[in-house]
This record gives structure tokens, C-alpha cells and sequence, in this order.
């Protein structure tokens, strides 16, 4: 059933006979998902987001392109053979929680009045419950955002089968200085940065992921029409001004020396790069330690934004999103809302990022 009414400034109005939460819920759910735009958010990491039918499952990836063969005349035309790439599993998870609704809130809505002439105490009910399930919103929204940091923090050695932390389906970690290139025996390549950020630093990274970087299949990759700097809020002013912006973008002044028409590197085609905060990088996780450690005001990262979306370099998995429910108790004679959520983040192609630990 709709809500003919639903105004928390002037009251809220049921029809009659409608069930008396669940269109209130879904009006608060669909204004909070407006505001918090996950989605956005996890484009931004480069994050591809997806439904998966099973808890857990394989995601396997195959090398190609290869080399066509010549053929001569009269030739047949060979068949040629796919390489599969790299096997990594998948895991999920389910998080929730509830509010507590109280049957004097409930039985003045089943009332179909607006709320002019009700009690304070159900004013103060309506507010809180609005309160409580935009906050149970994002409470799962931040839960995710803290997980899709981690994959990048945690992504320094090997601590779990799945999620943050897990190894890659080459079986080394994320950021290694030996990952194996499935189709070249004992051929390697790093994406394990050893300094901090700096230009001459940031410049070296470009151009070792340039020449230095490959695929499953042995090739270099596409070098970016720009590259994605990310960085903790503690290395934000640092950033800027070594891309000598207040924006996003790079200038294209360098702002160093006494020339100051000096062309900035980070303007450069092949070379520019545009600045990510990542916010969660650094923040109180629930245990009260740092997301990313004591290093993570250090970190950073350069990210193939625009590869790791085509591929699904980093993934978010879920069986279903925010899914909220009301029940009735009748022993407390109140009502329950539940919100649940069952999801799961892991990367699948640590080739489409540089990454330095921050120590």
C-alpha cells in the first residue's frame, strides 16, 4: 500500500486499512539511498558492483587476446586456444540490526491522523523512528565502505581465505613484488610501491606501471587516459600540491623552480592523474584501532580506474541489499524493524593498481 501522506513536518497520514510501517520504511530507505549513493561512491574505488545467485562461488578469468598465426596459401585456418587465467572463490556475509517501535507510536498511526494534535511522546517516537532507520541505512552503507577500503589496505600480505586480506587467485597478495604472469612460466611483475608519496615518486609509479605492469596473457597494460591517485585524508594537502591543484585535477603548471610556466608531468597525455580521498583510509574501525593499520595515514595508491571497471578488477557481491522488515512481538506489544544485507568484497586483477603500505 502507498502512503497518501508523508510530511515530518506536518505529520503522517495512512490509508485505510494499509499496513502501518512498511510504506514509511521504504519512503526513509529510498531518501537515505538518494543521500548516501553507494554506488558513486564505490566507482569512484573502482569497484563494479553485481548479483551473484549463489553465497559463494569462482570467478575465473581467461588470457586473451593473443597473436594471430599466419596462413599460408591454401592453409587451414588453425584453431586457436583460450588460456583460462586465474581462479579466486568468492564469500559473503550477512550484517544487520533492529529498532524497537512502540505500540503507543503504532496504534496513533492506525489512527489515520496527522500528528497536530498528538501527544509529544509520539512526535518524539515518529522522529526517533525516522532517525533509527536512517541510521540503520547508513550503518550498512558505512560497513561496506569500511570493507572496499580494506581490500586495498589489508592488501599488503596474506591473512584471510576470502575478503580483505586473502590472497590473489596467482597466490601472492595484492600488492606483491612477484606476481606471476599466468602465461609466461617464471616471468614476474610488481605493483608494490617502496616510498612515500612524493612527485619524483608518483612519476616513478606511472612508469613503472607503464612498462613494468602485465596481464595474465604476458601484455603490458593499456596505459589510462588518466590515472587515479588515492590517497588517506592525512595525505590530501600533500597530494594537492604535488598536483598543484585545489581541485581534482592536475595543473597544467608544475609549480616547482623559478620557471613558473614549467609544464606539470601530471598534465602530461599518458601521464595525468586526477586525486581520490579515500575517507575511510585512517578512520576508527569498530574495534578502535585504524582502518589500514598504523600505517594508514601513509598510504597510497594508483589505480586504473578505467581497467579495473571493464575487467572487474574489485568486485562487491551481493545476494541481496538492504532489506527491511516489521514484526510484531506480542510479549513486549512492540514492533520490530529489521534491516539486513548479505554482500561480500574481494579483487580479482591486482594488475589494475600500485600500491605503497605506508611504512
Amino acid at each position: 500500500m502507498a502512503v497518501s501522506t508523508v510530511n515530518f513536518q506536518t505529520g503522517v497520514n495512512f490509508q485505510e486499512g494499509a499496513q502501518i510501517l512498511s510504506p514509511l520504511i521504504q519512503e526513509i530507505a529510498d531518501m537515505v539511498e538518494a543521500e548516501v549513493g553507494l554506488k558513486d561512491e564505490a566507482a569512484k574505488f573502482g569497484f563494479t558492483m553485481g548479483d551473484v545467485l549463489t553465497p559463494s562461488g569462482v570467478i575465473t578469468s581467461m588470457v586473451w587476446p593473443e597473436y594471430l598465426p599466419e596462413i599460408t596459401e591454401d592453409g587451414e585456418t588453425p584453431i586457436l586456444t583460450l588460456t583460462q587465467g586465474y581462479d579466486k572463490g568468492y564469500e559473503m556475509k550477512t550484517y544487520g540490526g533492529r529498532l524497537k517501535t512502540t505500540k503507543l507510536f503504532l496504534e496513533w498511526l492506525k489512527k489515520a491522523q496527522t500528528l497536530q494534535g498528538a501527544d509529544s511522546s509520539v512526535k518524539a517516537e515518529l522522529n526517533k523512528f525516522k532517525d533509527g532507520i536512517v541510521r540503520l541505512m547508513r550503518s550498512s552503507k558505512r560497513t561496506i565502505n569500511r570493507e572496499i577500503t580494506n581490500v586495498l589496505a589489508k592488501g599488503f600480505s596474506v591473512s584471510a581465505a576470502f575478503w580483505p586480506g586473502s590472497a590473489g587467485g596467482d597466490g601472492v597478495a595484492l600488492f606483491s613484488a612477484s606476481h606471476p604472469v599466468k602465461s609466461e612460466s617464471g616471468v614476474t611483475y610488481s605493483n608494490l610501491r617502496a616510498a612515500a608519496i612524493s612527485a619524483a615518486e608518483l612519476e616513478a609509479a606511472i612508469q613503472a606501471y607503464k612498462t613494468g605492469v602485465k596481464a595474465p596473457s604476458g601484455f603490458r597494460i593499456d596505459t589510462p587516459e588518466i590515472f587515479t591517485l588515492l590517497v588517506p585524508r592525512a595525505l590530501e594537502t600533500t597530494a594537492r600540491k604535488i598536483l598543484n591543484s585545489s581541485g581534482d585535477q592536475a595543473s597544467a603548471y608544475a609549480g616547482t623552480g623559478s620557471n613558473a610556466n614549467l609544464a606539470n608531468v601530471f598534465s602530461f597525455q599518458g601521464s595525468k592523474v586526477e586525486l581520490v580521498v579515500l575517507d575511510m583510509l585512517g578512520e576508527t574501525d569498530k574495534a578502535g584501532g585504524k582502518i589500514g593499520g598504523a600505517n594508514a595515514d601513509a598510504m597510497w595508491f594508483l589505480l586504473n580506474k578505467s581497467y579495473a571497471l571493464e575487467y572487474g578488477a574489485f568486485r562487491i557481491f551481493t545476494l541481496w541489499s538492504d532489506e527491511i522488515e516489521t514484526w510484531y512481538d506480542n510479549n513486549t506489544k512492540s514492533t520490530f524493524t529489521d534491516l539486513t544485507c548479505h554482500w561480500g568484497v574481494d579483487f580479482y586483477n591486482p594488475e589494475a593498481i600500485m600500491g605503497y603500505p605506508g611504512a
